[in-house]
């Protein structure tokens, strides 16, 4: 059974370029540069086709054509945050291009739909058929993919090794084309791009040998021989197709997404992310709901707990632990600190990796008075010491179009704190501050107890990461679901055992 929080609230009895910002604007585009189908500049943006077409259209624009790009971050006491930023580079539509790969394979979008700008999850019944589960977007075409583009990502997925992705893909560039030749009514399979169904169509064999799909790869490459000019690569192609199509015989390879051993419960990860889409709403009938007063601080205001898992891990959700106006400075103020996020290996290791698709930026206590507040605040709430070094600075983290962490635990085995000397402790406990809406996607889900956290704008997830014995929980094991609309903004606050060996509950205090 899956669990879910709820997105509206607790009663008592929420790089790359293109991957990390929520709103984009460019000034001084000349008219033909947007046109057609860029009316709406901020709805593309949080689109994931939408961005994409603009991630390719800004990374083919001849920089002198624009004055500058900026882009708004948001509000701050009326008044919008601009960065100045340069243009997106071709590393940029391929992270873009990776991350509608991502979206497409992670929430089943049918693919046909999504070339014509619509998100539709699809869902597999008892009987094996496919059906449209779910339309996410409006039914009218907004923009669209055409085969250069889908072709490029099928590209994208094989040189990544996703190769039954990149089948995907190269399949419905065919079904474009096959379009594309109706209306043009020509018998040339190549169209004025220079990109023809032959080009495609080998594309097909050779990732469905990847595959070891020799069958099924065949009737492409025949297809190909036949309809294109005398080749000896295709000829040879067809023949060792035939060949170990012959040694195969009749034993069937069953052609199934190859999961990646660097990515733990990766299965049951995916599965809680499409569910959290799919179905956005939570069976409330298995959380609880308090008005915690159990600090002075908390008597006149208390904080709004909403229990999601008593123990092993205990994990709770708070509801308005800050304001839209702090949240928005805590955006503006991190924004000038982004950097892609990087990760740690068991060994101290600190590289970027596709694992996690962000970018993240720090601010300490004493950066201003906003932030310094809302410290305190995260100490009256846990009842932890929240002041260095008994806990660690804030880490904004901002995922844009697909952005995303795979299932990873928080805290640090002691071969990795050799490498991390300004930590100066083990942590014990996340608060993880949501500080914008998501519109869809980009849920906290913990994979190994089954639940589901949505994105609750203001609201904040704490969870420990320490057990009361002083072993780490692995199950406190969380990932970030891709963003698939919108765009979504965090703030960590980690708590460590220095400073607080007399605060957290230990292995003397009774379970509850």
């Amino acid at each position: 059974m899956i669990f879910m929080a709820s997105p509206k609230g607790c009663l008592t009895s929420s790089t790359s370029w293109s991957s990390n910002h929520v709103y984009m604007y460019v000034d001084d585009f000349e008219a033909n540069i947007l046109h057609p189908g860029f009316d709406d500049l901020a709805y593309h943006v949080q689109h994931p086709v939408g961005a994409y077409r603009l991630v390719k259209r800004l990374s083919q624009t001849d920089p002198g054509v624009l004055t500058h790009a900026r882009l708004l971050t948001g509000v701050v006491n009326g008044d919008s945050v601009i960065k100045t930023t340069e243009l997106p580079t071709e590393e940029d539509l391929r992270m873009s291009a990776l991350a509608l790969i991502r979206l497409q394979d992670i929430y089943h979008l049918d693919m046909r739909s999504l070339t014509q700008g619509q998100l539709v999850m699809l869902a597999r019944q008892s009987d094996g058929t496919v059906v449209k589960q779910k339309r996410i977007t409006r039914e009218e075409p907004a923009f669209s993919l055409d085969a250069e583009d889908t072709v490029y990502i099928g590209d994208i997925a094989y040189n990544e090794e996703e190769y039954l992705n990149a089948v995907l893909w190269y399949l419905v560039t065919l079904d474009l084309l096959r379009g594309r030749e109706q209306v043009d009514i020509t018998d040339d399979p190549a169209n004025d791009s220079g990109l023809g169904r032959v080009d495609v169509l080998i594309k097909l064999g050779d990732t469905l040998t990847k595959l070891r799909q020799h069958q099924r790869a065949l009737p492409f490459y025949r297809d190909a021989l036949r309809m294109g000019p005398e080749n000896q690569v295709t000829k040879s192609k067809v023949m060792e197709a035939e060949r170990q199509a012959a040694l195969q015989g009749n034993v069937t390879v069953k052609m199934a997404k190859l999961l990646k051993g660097s990515i733990p419960y990766q299965e049951d990860y995916e599965n809680l992310c499409y569910h959290s889409v799919l179905r956005n709403q939570p069976p409330s009938s298995r959380l609880s709901c308090t008005h915690d007063r159990t600090r002075p601080q908390l008597y006149l205001s208390p904080a709004r707990r909403e229990v999601l898992h008593e123990k092993n891990p205990e994990i709770a959700l708070y509801h308005d632990v800050i304001s839209d106006e702090e949240a928005a400075m805590v955006r503006a103020l991190a924004f000038e600190e982004l950097e892609r996020s990087p990760v740690v290996s068991k060994h101290g290791k600190v590289f970027h990796s596709n694992v996690r698709v962000s970018e993240t930026g720090w601010l300490h206590d004493n950066t201003t008075d906003v932030i310094s507040k809302l410290s305190r605040r995260v100490g009256y709430i846990t009842g932890l010491n929240t002041e260095y070094p008994s806990a660690e600075s804030f880490q904004v983290v901002n995922y844009g179009l697909g952005g995303l962490y795979v299932p990873h635990v928080d805290y640090f085995e002691e071969t990795q704190l050799v490498k991390h000397v300004n930590r100066p402790g083990k942590r014990i406990l996340t608060f993880l501050l949501y500080l914008s809406e998501v519109e869809l996607g980009g849920a906290t889900v913990f994979p190994q107890i089954n639940l589901i956290v949505p994105a609750v704008k203001n609201g904040a997830l704490m969870f420990r990461d320490m057990k009361r014995s002083g072993d780490f929980e692995p199950l406190s094991m969380h990932a970030g679901c891709p963003v698939l609309i919108g765009s979504k903004w965090i703030a960590n606050k980690w708590i460590l055992d220095r400073g607080n060996e007399f605060k957290r509950p230990c292995g003397l205090t009774p379970e509850e």
